[in-house]
Parts: C-alpha cells; sequence; structure tokens
C-alpha cells in the first residue's frame, strides 16, 4: 500500500484484499461487497478484475481509514444531524412501530435503510442522503432512492415501504407530510407467486423419490398449508396424538395465531418413513434444523430439479387454498386452517373458539387428485414400492 494510504486504481488478478465479501445467490449471481466490523458497508462492481472494481474499493476503504469518506454505517446509536434524513430514520427505528416488529424483520430493515443512507445523491456526488434535510427528500428523491433498485423491483418497492413508514413516523414532529405515499410502486400488480397442481406433485415426487426430504417436506406443505416459516420450525414435538399443534410463526409477537391441524392419514404414513427424534421434521444434510431462508432456498432448488423452477413453497400453501376451496370448503374452514383473521372484532372470539374443529373440517376436503402411484395411501391395502432412492 502507498504510505499515505492510498492505493493505486490498477486491475487486481486475486481477491487478496481485506475486507471484501464474496457472495452467491442460490440463482449462483455472484456478488461482492465491502465488509467492515461485522457490516457490509457497500456493495462493490460485479467483475472483481475491472479497474472500477479497484477503484471503488480503495475509495470506500480510504475514506473509512481517513474518517472522511461517506461509507459508515449508520445504526440506531449514532447521533445524527438534527433535521436530516439520518435523524428521520433513527426516529423510525425509535418508534413502537419498529420495536413491535420481529427481530428479523428488524434485521432486515436496518441493512435496507443503511443503504439508503449511503446512497449518493448523483452518480458522481460525495454527499450521501444520509446528510440531506428531511424537508428537502421530495417525491423526485424518493424516486431517485426507489429507482437505484429499479433492477430487482421487489427490492425497490421494499424500500419504497419502508420509506413511507419512516415518513409517518416523523409526522408530525419531523415532517409535515408523507411524501413517500405520493410515489408509485415500482412493479405492476401481479397474481404473485405460482400456484401448484397435482400434476405437478406427480412430477416432483417421481423425481425425488416418496421416501427423499424433499417429498417430506413438500406432503407436510400439501397437507397442513403452514408457510415455510412454520415448516422450518415443525417437528415431533408439536405434534400430539392425530393434531399438530403450532403457533404461527408470522406475527407472533405482534398478534400470534395457534393452529390446530389433524393429521392427514397420507401426511401420517409419510411421516412414518422418518426418524422421529429430530428437532424439525426436514434437517439439513447434517441433520440440523434450517434457517427459514435456507429452507425456502432448498425447497425452491428441489422444484427446480424437478424442472417446475416457477413454483416455491408458498405455491403450494397457495395451491392447497385453492384445492379445498373447489372441493366446497367454506371460508370458516378456510380460516381455521390457514389461521386467517377477520377484520370484524365480533366475530373473533367465535372463530379462536371454532378453529380446531373446523380445521378439521377443511383437511378432509383435500383432495390432490390420484396420486396412489406417487404417495402412499394407509387405506389402499398395499404395500407402496418406492421407485426411486431416498435422498
Amino acid at each position: 500500500m502507498h504510505p499515505n494510504g492510498v492505493h493505486p486504481p490498477e486491475t487486481m488478478t486475486k481477491l487478496n484484499l481485506p475486507y471484501i465479501e464474496r457472495n452467491v445467490s442460490r440463482h449462483h449471481k455472484v456478488r461482492y461487497y465491502y465488509r467492515f466490523e461485522g457490516k457490509r458497508i457497500a456493495r462493490l462492481p460485479d467483475n472483481p478484475e475491472s479497474p472500477e472494481f479497484t477503484t471503488e474499493y480503495w475509495r470506500i476503504r480510504n475514506g473509512i481509514n481517513d474518517g472522511t469518506g461517506a461509507q459508515r454505517v449508520f445504526s440506531a446509536s449514532d447521533n445524527p444531524r438534527l433535521g436530516t434524513f439520518h435523524h428521520l430514520c433513527i426516529n423510525y427505528l425509535q418508534s413502537t412501530s419498529f420495536k413491535t416488529l420481529d427481530k428479523t424483520t428488524q434485521a432486515k430493515r436496518r441493512a435496507i435503510i443503511d443503504s439508503m443512507l449511503l446512497e449518493k445523491l448523483s452518480p458522481n456526488s460525495s454527499l450521501i442522503f444520509a446528510n440531506m434535510p428531511a424537508s428537502e427528500l421530495d417525491v423526485s428523491n424518493i424516486e431517485v432512492l426507489r429507482d437505484r433498485k429499479k433492477d430487482t423491483p421487489f427490492a425497490a418497492d421494499e424500500r419504497l415501504k419502508i420509506l413511507r413508514q419512516i415518513f409517518e413516523a416523523g409526522i408530525p414532529k419531523l415532517v409535515k407530510q408523507n411524501h413517500a405515499k405520493l410515489v408509485k410502486s415500482f412493479r405492476k400488480k401481479t397474481e404473485g407467486h405460482a400456484t401448484l397442481h397435482s400434476d405437478d406433485i406427480a412430477k416432483y415426487i417421481t423425481k425425488h423419490g416418496v421416501k427423499s426430504k424433499a417429498v417430506l417436506a413438500l406432503t407436510i406443505l400439501m397437507y397442513t398449508g403452514v408457510r415455510v416459516s412454520d415448516l422450518a420450525l415443525l417437528g415431533p414435538r408439536h405434534r400430539r396424538g392425530d393434531i399438530i399443534s403450532l403457533r404461527v410463526f408470522k406475527n407472533r409477537n405482534r398478534n400470534p395465531v395457534v393452529l390446530d391441524l389433524p393429521v392427514h392419514p397420507i401426511l401420517d404414513a409419510v411421516l412414518n418413513m422418518h426418524p422421529a427424534d429430530t428437532e424439525t421434521y426436514v434437517t439439513t444434510d447434517h441433520g440440523k434444523p434450517f434457517s427459514i431462508k435456507g429452507l425456502g432456498n432448498r425447497i425452491s432448488d428441489w422444484f427446480t430439479q424437478a424442472g417446475l423452477p416457477h413454483l416455491t413453497a408458498h405455491s403450494v400453501r397457495k395451491g392447497l387454498a385453492t384445492n379445498i376451496a373447489e372441493n366446497e370448503a367454506t371460508d370458516l374452514m378456510l380460516e381455521g386452517m390457514f389461521g386467517w383473521k377477520d377484520s370484524k372484532t365480533s366475530k373473533i372470539y367465535t372463530r379462536s373458539a371454532q378453529r380446531s374443529k373446523l380445521a378439521r373440517q377443511a383437511v378432509s376436503k383435500i383432495d390432490w387428485g390420484s396420486l396412489d402411484s406417487v404417495l402412499p395411501h394407509p387405506n389402499s391395502g398395499e404395500e407402496f414400492r418406492d421407485k426411486n432412492k431416498g435422498k
């Protein structure tokens, strides 16, 4: 390194410099980040052998070394300059609306807020949004923050969603109105996740084998309707006879829901093919529980391996809701099984009391069609022969 800490912007042939984090997504896209004191400071250019990568790396590193760079991470413990966007963000992080979120959601939002604070006002500017007066953060500037993520529309909309909440928390003390509500979402409205169908199930099971972890995960989703966040935690400890009882992960701190789901005979048959002494039903190759994100990615990979790349864990939940609705399950049955709540307070207590009974009625409506050739059926009278080696 040069004596004054400045490194010439020459092309690197090897990533032998400190503070670089290499991250590979489940779609095999490689990203590089500058990581300092346990936190991602900024994303680096995609090509590590380009002059732009080297220049950006040393710009960030030198800025941290001399304390004048814009590459510091902002958090709720900082003392922001009053009246700035940074001040507005800290106000939100200290608000009740933020503190009532679960820890996972809080961490994700902090990371998104950090990234917005560190955004430059323009590509060639040395100024960052953190120090912009909140009064100047108008519609055009909010659109800039949104559009910096235009290549990933979901991320763009997440920024906008959080900005709306940041502004809302600042009214009327720090800002007069919520400019973020005047900015349109980047993405167009879609029907969301694809829906699982019975022919998809047959294709998936044929690929992986009925005794595989892949099919175990699918079967639990097919006959309980739980989210992947619940599947990652669900295990033998949640079963009481023919009932699976669990506290739903989503909104568990703000508005908890407990589900009592009867075990469908086909689900029971598949569960009996696997050990009952594990912490969770679906485990990693090392016998450990999956993280929520890790399990979601693994299920997506299993679908891709079966030639169904458009499907996800949520596709199963969506498919199940469609399935039992088409088989004449009532709205109350759906609410009892999936834990959905009606907004009318007068019905909450009645529906809570009926939820277990309604869930049992809903499970009786599950009919994925003729799956006798790919899934065991306890009433078939025949031993199921797995044509595929369990994975």
